[in-house]
């Protein structure tokens, strides 16, 4: 488990870079120019893997599900509409100061979500060093955003 969240935090973290270079190296492009094809790619692969899972199954002689992939399609298209805005975000901002905001950003609405919400951290010590660590993480952004620029 903690392999497989350290390669998929790897390339969450690494996705949006080819994106940002092509973004970079055509100025004259508008940002959003390089979302359909990053898009493209991801609905591709994602195809290819349910269709070699459902495969498959029919060779096994399973089921396939098939309600499962419209909450994936939905999420998916919400997902490019948020990457679209975030390659603008860091062509208007700068990589180190956008992309620093859209990746805090929404992990500070989910952590907010998490303890208001959800309650999902129990106890005072615990919730003592959540907010102790989003307020780090908060810092952290504070100083890219003030020294980011020079």
């Amino acid at each position: 488990g903690l392999g497989l969240a350290l390669v998929a935090g790897g390339l969450c973290g690494l996705q949006s870079v080819p994106a940002t270079l092509y973004t970079e190296a055509h100025p004259d492009m508008p940002a959003a120019a390089a979302v359909f094809p990053q898009c493209l790619g991801i609905w591709v692969a994602s195809s290819c893997i349910y269709l070699a899972f459902a495969a498959a199954q029919k060779v096994r002689g399973g089921k396939v599900p098939h309600s499962v992939i419209r909450p994936p399609y939905l999420s998916g298209a919400l997902w490019a509409c948020g990457f679209a805005l975030m390659i603008g975000g860091i062509k208007d901002l700068g990589y180190s100061v956008g992309y620093t905001m859209d990746a805090v950003g929404p992990i500070a609405v989910s952590s907010v979500l998490s303890l208001a919400v959800y309650r999902e951290v129990q106890g005072r010590r615990q919730v003592l060093l959540y907010m102790v660590s989003l307020a780090f993480q908060f810092l952290g952004v504070a100083m890219i955003g003030i020294f980011g620029a020079v």
